[in-house]
């Protein structure tokens, strides 16, 4: 049996599947933010609970941030700050009572290796995976492998520039992330930033015209990082992760922007969105991990 976390910046999910990768069970606590020794007891607890009748062969972690996958370490943690530049190998094996066999990856590469194994690229061996979120994710996929580059930052598609003239150096993240649609829905509608807008409430609306015009305004933006992305990396296919990619329409709409770019029909892919969602940090970690014990064994 083998146990995931998927370490967000609101919440910790994890699952314990069995070794045909049957989920056989799931659940989320709050991410403690307080310290690192909170949070990583948080974690303790968990593998304390599923090891009860000494059946854990391995632990696997789909992570924010930079993290580097030989040593362990989280180069940098994104919110979870207290954690910048620690081994989270090294803090847990601390805690525990045994050693497992564990496994740390980017958690946007994580969903990359989800969709590789068993979801929407499992016929492709090179692809893109773009995530809309409270910022831009990226994984690259390159003959079945991730890239991680010499530092572990490649997939950072949310850093590029692109709007330079009418919006100086910010980035994709400010520009094309769900919340940067959040933002615009909530000046357009006059809402206060206390009341909570989802996506799926923005995409209910595309009927009213001014939220369709703003929303296609966005998806240039998301074409863009589309476009960007393809030409750089050549790759087969560019999936869109996501809660919003759920949405069809959205994915029409981005297809609809990147029709309108001249060049696109030189470089064209399949664009589409993931197979998987909320669950793919956890999927792709259990693959990690699974992957990593059978070598062991070998």
């Amino acid at each position: 049996m083998f146990l995931c976390f998927d370490v967000g910046g609101t919440f910790v999910k994890y699952g314990r599947f069995d070794r045909n990768g049957q989920e056989l069970e799931k659940g989320k606590f709050k991410t403690l933010l307080s310290s690192k020794e909170a949070f990583i007891d948080s974690l303790v607890d968990q593998i304390n609970i599923a090891d009860t009748q000494n059946q854990l062969q391995g632990i696997g972690l789909s992570f924010p941030g930079f993290v580097n996958t030989e040593t362990g370490e989280a180069i940098l943690a994104g919110a979870l700050t207290e954690l910048h530049g620690e081994n989270i190998y090294d803090l847990l094996n601390e805690r525990l009572a045994k050693t497992y066999p564990m496994v740390i990856e980017n958690d946007a590469n994580c969903a990359a290796l989800a969709e590789n194994f068993g979801g929407n690229a499992t016929q492709v061996s090179d692809f893109a995976l773009i995530t809309l979120g409270t910022g831009i994710g990226g994984a690259i996929v390159v003959d079945n492998q991730i890239l991680h580059g010499h530092s572990y930052r490649t997939g950072e598609l949310g850093m590029m520039v692109t709007d330079y003239h009418h919006s100086e150096h910010k980035t994709l993240h400010e520009l094309a992330s769900t919340s940067a649609l959040v933002t615009k829905y909530r000046e357009l509608k006059g809402i206060d930033s206390a009341q909570e807008v989802l996506g799926e409430t923005i995409v209910s609306e595309l009927s009213d015209e001014r939220v369709k015009q703003m929303v296609q305004e966005w998806a240039q933006f998301v074409a863009i990082t589309v476009f960007n992305t393809v030409v750089m990396l050549n790759p087969e296919k560019v999936l869109i992760g996501g809660g919003i990619s759920q949405s069809q329409e959205i994915i029409a709409l981005i297809n609809e922007e990147l029709q309108k770019n001249r060049h696109w029909p030189d470089f064209e892919v399949p664009v589409e969105a993931c197979h998987f969602f909320n669950d793919s940090g956890l999927i792709g970690a259990y693959y990690l991990i699974k992957q990593k014990v059978e070598e062991e064994i070998k």
